[in-house]
């Protein structure tokens, strides 16, 4: 099982990359994307889910908190999660015999792997924590930041015994207004490519000061996290990187964004308020 868990997580942090355009394509427009262009952070763990119980027969559980989801393999000894949207190199597993107050803690590693200012290596770390006695598991992400010099927190969830889907994906009545969430203020399609296993991004932010919706929009994320804008060689050598990794022309690529945000723009409700997004180098 353990052997299944991990190449199943192996092949999708490469073939299936985040995507947050590709269920309002599904949910508000004409269907989803390819499954190279991959799906949001649920339809990450979903994918992980599905491709275990094919391989071994065994379901997932999948705990949630608001919008994002994690699939857990649970068995006498421990749990194993995988959610491949905190870029795990491996299977997270938590063994009940590692408990110490009742909690089994873990720190493992993550990608981006990135690099100090003296050329150190700084690799992304998630961090676990398993209650026995109320069967929470909380996660945190971090990735180093080279504009701060250090680790910080990137996500951080709480995944509750009592929060588990009992359908998944769920209905669409539940998923359309977690699509149109005040905290989706861009549509980005994040790859890890499967040559360098260096990360880059392409984003289409919704919200900022005199944001539009147009081509010229569009940033790039580098495996440091750093921005580039639309005109820069920077942004080219990202770009490509993005399309590579999904298979695509780069053409295709940006329209599935700019066509998402477009959806997301008329699914909308009035009163939307989006935080504005931030260009800043990580």
């Amino acid at each position: 099982m353990q052997e299944v868990q991990r190449s199943v997580l192996a092949e999708l942090l490469t073939s299936y990359p985040y995507n947050s355009a590709s269920q309002l394509h599904e949910y508000f427009g004409g269907g989803p994307l390819p499954p190279s262009f991959g799906g949001s952070c649920a339809w990450q763990s979903f994918e992980a889910g599905r491709a275990v119980a094919e391989r071994s027969g065994v379901e997932s559980e999948y705990r949630i908190d608001g919008r994002h989801v994690a699939a857990v393999h649970r068995d006498a000894e421990g749990i194993t999660i995988l959610d491949p949207y905190l870029l795990h190199r491996l299977p997270l597993r938590l063994e009940r015999a590692d408990a110490v107050d009742s909690t089994v803690s873990l720190t493992a590693e993550a990608y981006p792997l990135r690099v100090r200012a003296d050329g150190s290596p700084a690799p992304s770390r998630v961090r676990v924590r398993w209650n026995l006695d109320d069967d929470s598991v909380g996660l945190n992400y971090l990735r180093f930041s080279p504009r701060r010099g250090h680790q910080v927190i990137s996500r951080s969830f709480l995944m509750r015994a009592d929060q588990v889907l009992t359908e998944a994906p769920p209905a669409a009545d539940r998923v359309r207004p977690l699509l149109l969430h005040p905290e989706q203020h861009s549509v980005s399609v994040r790859v890890l490519h499967p040559d360098t296993r260096q990360l880059a991004e392409l984003v289409l932010p919704l919200a900022g000061q005199g944001q539009r919706i147009d081509a010229q929009s569009l940033i790039t994320k580098d495996n440091q996290g750093a921005v580039a804008r639309r005109g820069t060689r920077a942004f080219d050598r990202d770009r490509e990187v993005v399309a590579d990794a999904v298979g695509a022309p780069v053409q295709d690529v940006e329209s599935a964004l700019l066509e998402a945000a477009e959806l997301h723009r008329g699914a909308a409700p009035a009163a939307l308020d989006l935080a504005d997004y931030s260009l800043e180098d990580e």
